[in-house]
């Protein structure tokens, strides 16, 4: 069984949404990261400061194939709510400490996938 990263960074105010659609994908949980960012071109704000907003990076640690239908769920979210924001995956070579539960759902979600 093969594992990746996907990484979602999307505005604070979408997390909820990306959240809920990637648990309705399949995926169980995330690591939430808050962050600030900063933009090609700085937007302006109260007494001529700066504020770019504050992120939230979500990391998902997913079966393969269970990763691409959760991608595409963001992916349609991002799209249909025009928030800004990015999501990639990137293989994982090795890992330890995977709880075994999370493993046992990766792999009826794919049995059951392989049927449809």
């Amino acid at each position: 069984m093969k594992f990746v990263t996907l990484v979602a960074i999307v505005t604070a105010e979408h997390e909820e949404n990306i959240k809920i659609v990637a648990k309705e994908a399949g995926a169980s949980g995330a690591m939430v990261i808050q962050a600030k960012g900063s933009g090609f071109e700085e937007k302006k704000s109260f007494f001529s400061l700066t504020f770019e907003g504050n992120h939230t990076i979500l990391l998902y640690i997913l079966e393969e194939k269970m990763s691409r239908s959760v991608l595409k769920a963001i992916k349609k979210e991002i799209e249909q709510e025009k928030s800004d924001g990015i999501a990639f995956t990137s293989p994982i070579g090795h890992i330890v400490g995977l709880n075994q539960k999370i493993i046992e759902k990766f792999e009826e979600k794919i049995k059951i996938d392989e049927v449809l």
